[in-house]
């Protein structure tokens, strides 16, 4: 008999400590004293940064402004290899690049035919043969335009144009044609803001 009203006084002193810890439930709000609150959870979150300082990577290209080739630079997404940065450079400006008075010197809708890039970071560009139909300056502006978007791309250092398959004599910036890999310092009389030539 003493055993068991010792088992029911200690069941008794064990439901009015649950009841002491918080367990029972509540039916209604309770507002709790700001003094009461941890401090970091009244802490403001972490702004999140904004929009403008997400960078997102890109690809430099050249395009033409009245007789100067200006730096554009597109979506990595749409030319993340050199054959995709080529073949976006000879679709021509985009509707926002043409607005900003950018235009292309490349206007006879050439074919990228393929792009090969070799040990000596050289790198081969076949166009189809209407690419050789441009004249005069824009002549010059085509060629320049692609030389500099291709040695742009990380890991070309300069450019063999060939049409159909057939390496070709292509101009410098003065109008002399040359038929050994071309590299940036060949045009870069033509970007825009460059020193004239003495």
């Amino acid at each position: 008999m003493r055993r068991g009203w010792v088992v029911w006084c200690s069941a008794i002193a064990m439901l009015f400590a649950l009841a002491g810890c918080g367990l029972g439930g509540q039916r209604h709000a309770v507002v709790i004293p700001s003094d009461a609150v941890p401090s970091g959870l009244l802490a403001p979150a972490e702004p999140s940064p904004p929009q403008s300082t997400v960078q997102v990577p890109t690809s430099t290209m050249y395009l033409v402004n009245n007789t100067n080739l200006v730096a554009v630079h597109r979506p990595r997404t749409q030319t993340a290899t050199l054959h995709g940065l080529l073949d976006s450079l000879l679709k021509g400006p985009t509707d926002a690049e043409s607005s900003a008075g950018l235009s292309t010197a490349i206007n006879t809708s050439p074919t990228l035919l393929g792009v090969s890039v070799d040990s000596s970071d050289v790198a081969t560009i076949n166009l189809s043969g209407s690419f050789g139909d441009i004249r005069g300056t824009e002549q010059v502006l085509a060629t320049a335009q692609i030389v500099m978007t291709a040695v742009s791309f990380p890991g070309v250092t300069a450019v063999q144009i060939s049409l159909d398959g057939v390496p070709t004599a292509v101009p410098l910036s003065d109008g002399t044609l040359a038929t050994e890999p071309l590299r940036a310092s060949d045009y870069a009389s033509l970007l825009a803001g460059a020193s004239p030539k003495a």
